[in-house]
């Protein structure tokens, strides 16, 4: 059995793994929600980071007091920066690159093989290398080629540097399960205008008005909900089937 540290940043990307929960018990530390639970397999501590670098690293801080944890385990939504991957797939990283001094974050080959088993053994399209771990989000196909090529990247989220860091320096293995969000050719250039850089939340006001003056905005913002709802349904799945033979 082992007792593991889950992080994601948003409320959404929260909810697989929360749904997996037992006994649940959930308080602030500092900044940030953190739930205390139990799986068939151990205990899960679930940390809400919020979006971005910054605050990922306060995160992990926040939990230092937190003895006995044998994993951490960075999850949520990613970019797809490798041309091949859909909405909905899963990426499981290889290493971390980029957004630390180090370059290069090396994820536990061990955990990070079971974890491609098993959304393997649910029939979810998988696919593993490294994950860009970006500073600002990237908006456009642009954005998106030439982090590619740079980095050699096949994902790209913000957060999973600061966690890998942190796991690392305390002797505890990291791992990266992330569901692909939007595709490497996918343009949001609009959702900066009304989403929340910090929380991810969409401003309702700041919605309201920009579609007001740019109603075709519609499109994309319909598009972003199937993608999540995309996203989300295969963390659902692969969590329904992760926490159960974490020691398989």
């Amino acid at each position: 059995m082992e007792r593991i540290a889950v992080f994601a940043a948003l409320q959404w990307e929260c909810r697989p793994v929360l749904q997996q929960m037992r006994q649940v018990s959930r308080r602030r530390v500092g900044d940030f929600t953190v739930w205390h639970g139990s799986t068939p397999r151990g205990g899960v501590v679930l940390v809400k980071t919020g979006m971005g670098i910054m605050q990922a690293e306060a995160a992990a801080r926040a939990i230092r007091d937190h003895d006995g944890l044998e994993l951490f385990l960075s999850t949520g939504c990613a970019g797809a920066l490798a041309t091949e991957l859909a909405p909905g797939d899963i990426t499981v990283a290889t290493a971390i690159v980029g957004g630390h001094a180090q370059g290069r974050l090396e994820t536990d080959r061990q955990h990070s093989l079971r974890a491609l088993q098993v959304a393997e053994r649910v029939a979810l399209h998988a696919t593993s290398g490294p994950v860009l771990c970006s500073p600002h989000a990237l908006a456009t196909a642009e954005d998106k080629r030439a982090a590619a090529l740079q980095h050699g990247a096949v994902a790209v989220e913000m957060e999973g540097a600061s966690l890998a860091a942190e796991a690392i320096e305390r002797g505890i293995p990291f791992i990266s399960v992330r569901a692909i969000l939007d595709t490497a050719d996918a343009e949001l250039r609009h959702a900066g205008r009304f989403v929340d850089a910090r929380t991810g939340a969409v401003k309702p006001l700041a919605l309201a008005g920009y579609l007001a003056t740019h109603p075709s905005a519609v499109t994309d913002l319909l598009a972003m909900q199937r993608m999540m709802r995309a996203a989300q349904t295969s963390l659902e799945r692969f969590f329904a089937a992760y926490f159960p033979t974490l020691d398989s």
